[in-house]
């Protein structure tokens, strides 16, 4: 049976804006888009969805996501008692873990997001997570697993990006572990080029070198997947891009270096910032601050967040201008950047100076092409994956009703209805 949402206003991902649309959905795939008069729908039974006033557009997608965090201010979770022993919740059971992570990802699934990238998971427990989920077993939106690899981590350190068995020092040891990624069932593999920008040891620390970086790339190229690479600062920004990379994570610094951004450009590189992951903690350090209180995170980790704002939005202005391919990624369960409320990074796209349509593509379309998926997702046209969203406002005219979850009135995922927050039986039926 076909599914028909008629007569609403449709954002297909490309740029183009159709009123009075039609969109025919039959099994997973989209097989007619157009003006409602002028579609012709297929014979046999359809039930047809009556969605006018409102906005039909492709699932989004984030492509920066940590579904075990739980967006508290405490780094490493919230700490809960596990029968009378206090731990964080990355130190928790894969059980427990796992659990937490179908929560997460049923909540990003209920703000109109059909696709999430996980980039690093304690113990990569995120890959049985996907399993799930293509399975049929978990009702969640479509789950791409990344496994990192990274330098040897000192002592004590928690492992959040999952780099177990991931810590290398050498090409020969990248190749090793890029190997185990894949036959862990990893869907890309995620490096560490340099520290955070706000972190251990800062962006201009290189943890690893160019030649260890190829070896990675290259094997995990031969295997089929693509590579990303959490970089922050400038110079190691270049050396993943030599190093054959297919994306760059959070790119803090990249206003320091057009060389880097035009590397971008000419190799089609893409360019996942996460923006938001600073201005959450700067939102809620004023918040409690008004109310007579003190950040939870501490504070010379939150000056430093504070002083990357102004250096991050104006290397997003700059690669805008330029052209650099870039696409949405939250960083939800980082401290208080919360799953659920993901749309809040297409704000502040547009707050960056991105126009509403620029951002939705970001989220869409530019943000499929990022993940090599631009023949199946991120838009809607005849061919396509029905990964579709009715959303009960006009998010061209204020981007941020795409952050209340009840405007977001139909969810499909492959054609198939994963949330419906509208009774739309006055509206259609049957046929």
């Amino acid at each position: 049976m076909c599914i028909v949402l008629c007569n609403g206003t449709l954002i297909d991902g490309t740029g183009n804006v159709q009123s009075d649309a039609m969109v025919v959905i039959d099994g997973a795939t989209i097989s007619a888009v157009g003006e409602t008069a002028q579609v012709e729908i297929p014979p046999g039974k359809h039930e047809i969805i009556d969605v006018a006033g409102m906005t039909i557009m492709p699932g989004m997608m984030d492509l920066h996501d940590h579904l075990h965090g739980d967006a508290s201010g405490i780094p490493d979770g919230t700490a809960h008692d596990r029968f009378g022993e206090m731990i964080h919740l990355i130190e928790d059971r894969d059980a427990y873990q796992a659990v937490l992570h179908a929560e997460n990802a049923r909540k990003a699934l209920a703000a109109g997001f059909t696709t999430i990238r996980d980039t690093g998971s304690p113990r990569d427990i995120t890959i049985d997570i996907a399993r799930a989920e293509r399975d049929g077993i978990l009702v969640a939106p479509r789950i791409f697993y990344c496994a990192t690899i990274d330098m040897t981590y000192p002592a004590g350190k928690k492992q959040v990006h999952g780099v177990v068995g991931g810590n290398i020092t050498g090409p020969v040891e990248a190749v090793r572990a890029v190997r185990e990624k894949v036959g862990l069932g990893a869907d890309w593999i995620h490096m560490n080029a340099t520290g955070a920008g706000a972190g251990l040891y800062g962006p201009e620390v290189e943890l690893l070198t160019l030649e260890e970086m190829e070896a990675a790339a290259k094997t995990a190229h031969n295997f089929g997947l693509r590579v990303t690479c959490n970089a922050c600062g400038a110079e190691g920004m270049k050396n993943a891009i030599l190093a054959g990379v297919d994306c760059i994570e959070h790119g803090t610094h990249i206003a320091q270096s057009d060389e880097v951004i035009q590397m971008m450009v000419d190799r089609e590189v893409g360019w996942v910032p996460t923006l938001w992951v600073s201005l959450a903690k700067k939102w809620d350090a004023e918040a409690k601050q008004a109310q007579g209180l003190k950040s939870t995170v501490p504070d010379y980790w939150l000056q430093r967040e504070l002083e990357l704002i102004d250096l991050w939005r104006r290397g997003f202005e700059k690669a805008l201008k330029a052209g650099v391919l870039t696409a949405i990624g939250t960083d939800c369960g980082a401290p208080f950047v919360v799953h659920g409320k993901n749309a809040t990074e297409l704000e502040v796209f547009v707050r960056y100076g991105m126009t509403e349509m620029q951002a939705i593509e970001a989220a869409t379309r530019v943000a499929a092409q990022v993940m090599g998926m631009e023949d199946r997702l991120g838009t809607i046209e005849t061919g396509k994956e029905a990964d579709v969203i009715v959303v009960n406002a006009d998010p061209l005219k204020d981007i941020r009703v795409l952050q209340d979850n009840d405007n977001i009135a139909l969810v499909l995922k492959a054609g198939q209805i994963m949330r419906q927050t509208r009774d739309f039986s006055q509206n259609g039926g049957l046929i």
